[in-house]
């Protein structure tokens, strides 16, 4: 990567399958990171999808936790005190650029890193989550055809400076 660091981190991951266990395992293994958590905002604002509020108000309250995440984010950037790790699928590029320039901006160095797993895989994972109980992290009911278009239309990232972590098992 081209980047001059700054001692300040923050990693992004791009997605597929791990994030949240990538994100807990840094803060736990560095505590000088933060961890800013997508699913985390959702259910403390507005608890679990399809229990606490109705399915239908999903994509709004989705684009409040989106704005709320950035401007959390942005936050801990400007104050530049400690590191931190983006837990959230970036799932186009063009999210992925705006949290880089984001980073960048405040004079801190990003990791962006790509959890790859064949589509079974996931598919199996969601399936024992979700046959584990519903939570913050796995309360949206995700269909083979929702994880299909997800899958499938994901920008996944190329000579973007990522770090590529194979998690086929």
């Amino acid at each position: 990567m081209d980047q001059t660091p700054t001692g300040h981190e923050a990693v992004m991951k791009a997605a597929c399958s791990g994030k949240s266990s990538l994100a807990k395992a840094v803060v736990k293994e560095f505590p000088t990171f933060q961890r800013i958590s997508f699913d985390g905002i959702l259910a403390a604002r507005h608890g679990l999808y399809g229990i606490d509020y109705p399915k239908s108000d999903h994509e709004k309250i989705s684009d409040e936790a989106d704005t709320e995440f950035f401007e959390t984010a942005k936050q801990f950037l400007a104050i530049g005190k400690d590191d931190i790790v983006l837990d959230r699928a970036l799932y186009a590029k063009e999210d992925r650029d705006a949290y880089k320039q984001l980073i960048e901006s405040n004079g801190a160095r990003w990791v962006l890193v790509f959890l790859k797993a064949p589509k079974e895989v996931l598919w199996q994972r969601i399936q024992d989550r979700r046959a584990a109980g519903v939570n913050a992290e796995c309360a949206l009911e995700i269909s083979k055809e929702l994880l299909d278009m997800f899958y499938d239309g994901f920008e996944v990232p190329a000579g973007e400076g990522e770090i590529v972590v194979n998690t086929h098992a």
